[in-house]
C-alpha cells in the first residue's frame, strides 16, 4: 500500500505540476502605446443573445481601446430582451460598431457558432477576436494582445481573464474548473508541436483572419458545442502557432451569477467535453475516484506509514488548487476547499451527462439540438 500511494503521487505530480506552473508564470502584462509602430487591424466579434444586463458595459469597454485600429461587430443572435436595442443605440453613435441581427437559425448550425461565422464573413480586420458579451476590457488590452501576437508570429492567442469573485463556494468551483482546464488541456504544451495540446477561451480567442479562412473557419465546427476549444484544435491541426496566457490585468469576467449558475452553465459543456460518450464518462469517473477521492479516504483506513503517499497526494492537490484559485481571481484560503470544488464539479459533469441523455440532446440559447445531430458534428 505504501508504494501504491507514492506511485500515485508521482503520476499526479507529472500530470499536474507542469501545466499549473506554466499558467502561474505566464501572464501578459499591459503595454503602452507606441505612436511609431504599425500593428495589424482587429475585427472584434461579439455574439450576443439576451445579454442586456452586461453587454453595454462590455461594448463600451472595448470602445475605450487605444493604440490599435479595430472594428466591433456585434451580432444580436435572436435575442428576446433589449440586447438588440442596446446594440443599435451604441452603433448609431459610434462608427467602430457594426450591428448584425439574426432572426433565424439555419439547420446544421449551433446559434453562437453561426453568429460568429456570419460576423467573420463581414470582418475586414487582419485579425479576428472572438469574445463574449460580458467580458470587460482594459484600454490597453487589445493593443497588448495584438502586439504580442504580431511580434511572435502567432496564428492563435488565448487569454484567460480574471474571474470577478462571487460567493466563497462559487469561487471554489470556478477555481477547480481553472485547475482542471489547465491540466486537461496541458496548457504548457500549447506552444509546442504536440497535437493533443490545444486551447481556446470563449472570452478571448484571437486568430489570424487569413489563416482562419484557410481552413474554413467555424464551418468545420458548426455543430460542436465546445466551439472555443475546438477552434484551438483546428489551429493546431493546421500547424498554426498558438499561445495561451493569463491576462488578469487586461480582462475581467463574472463567469456565472451564483454557485448553481456554474452548475447549470456547464450543463451543455460537461458531457460534450467527453464527446457524449458513456464509456468516457465512466472511465473519467474511475480516474476521478483514484486520483481525487482515494487520497482523502485511504489514510483513514490504513496505518499512517502505509497511507503516507496518499496524504502527500492530498497535500499536493490542495497546493495546486490554492495557487490556481489565486490566479483566476479567488482567495488563497480556497486551498482548504479542494474536496468541495472537485466533487462539486464532478457532480456538474455527471448532471450534464444525465440531463443530455435523458432529453436526448442539448438545450443552448433557447434552442434544442438532438444528439443525433451533435455527435456527427463533433470535430475530432
Amino acid at each position: 500500500m505504501v508504494y501504491a500511494g507514492w506511485i500515485l503521487f508521482a503520476l499526479i505530480a507529472v500530470w499536474t505540476v507542469p501545466p499549473v506552473l506554466w499558467m502561474l508564470s505566464r501572464e501578459l502584462q499591459p503595454a503602452s502605446p507606441d505612436n511609431g509602430e504599425t500593428l495589424p487591424s482587429v475585427s472584434v466579434i461579439m455574439p450576443a443573445r439576451n445579454e442586456q444586463a452586461a453587454i453595454e458595459s462590455s461594448l463600451r469597454s472595448v470602445l475605450n481601446s487605444a493604440g490599435v485600429t479595430f472594428e466591433l461587430i456585434v451580432v444580436n443572435d435572436r435575442s428576446t430582451d433589449r440586447t438588440g436595442d442596446i446594440i443599435d443605440s451604441i452603433a448609431a453613435t459610434n462608427e467602430h460598431v457594426k450591428a448584425v441581427h439574426i432572426s433565424e437559425l439555419p439547420s446544421g448550425w449551433l446559434g453562437k457558432n453561426h453568429a460568429m461565422h456570419i460576423a467573420a464573413r463581414r470582418a475586414t480586420g487582419d485579425l479576428l477576436l472572438f469574445t463574449d458579451g460580458d467580458v470587460m476590457y482594459e484600454p490597453t488590452a487589445l493593443l497588448t494582445a495584438v502586439r504580442y501576437f504580431s511580434q511572435r508570429g502567432l496564428k492563435h492567442l488565448c487569454l484567460l481573464p480574471r474571474m470577478l469573485p462571487g460567493s466563497f463556494l462559487e469561487n471554489s468551483v470556478v477555481a477547480f474548473f481553472g485547475l482542471s482546464y489547465a491540466i486537461g488541456q496541458q496548457v504548457h504544451l500549447v506552444r509546442t508541436w504536440w497535437p493533443f495540446a490545444y486551447a481556446g477561451v470563449g472570452a478571448f480567442n484571437l486568430v489570424d483572419a487569413n489563416f482562419y479562412r484557410s481552413f474554413g473557419g467555424h464551418e468545420r465546427i458548426a455543430m460542436d458545442v465546445l466551439d472555443d476549444v475546438k477552434l484551438g484544435k483546428l489551429v493546431k491541426r493546421h500547424s498554426g502557432r498558438a499561445d495561451f496566457l493569463a491576462a488578469p490585468k487586461l480582462l475581467s469576467l463574472r463567469w456565472q451569477p451564483s454557485l448553481w449558475g456554474v452548475v447549470t452553465g456547464l450543463e451543455k459543456n460537461g458531457f460534450a467535453a467527453l464527446n457524449y460518450s458513456v464509456p468516457s464518462i465512466l472511465l473519467v469517473t474511475v480516474l476521478f475516484f483514484i486520483t481525487m477521492v482515494s487520497p482523502f479516504v485511504v489514510p483513514w483506513l490504513v496505518p499512517l506509514r502505509d497511507g503516507s503517499g496518499f496524504v502527500a497526494c492530498a497535500a499536493l492537490w490542495h497546493v495546486l488548487y490554492g495557487v490556481t484559485a489565486v490566479r483566476v481571481g479567488g482567495s488563497a484560503l480556497l486551498f482548504l476547499f479542494f474536496p468541495f470544488g472537485a466533487w462539486m464539479l464532478a457532480f456538474t459533469f455527471w448532471r450534464s451527462a444525465w440531463i443530455t441523455l435523458r432529453q436526448g440532446g442539448v438545450r443552448w440559447r433557447d434552442s434544442f439540438y438532438p444528439l443525433s445531430e451533435l455527435r456527427p458534428g463533433i470535430y475530432r
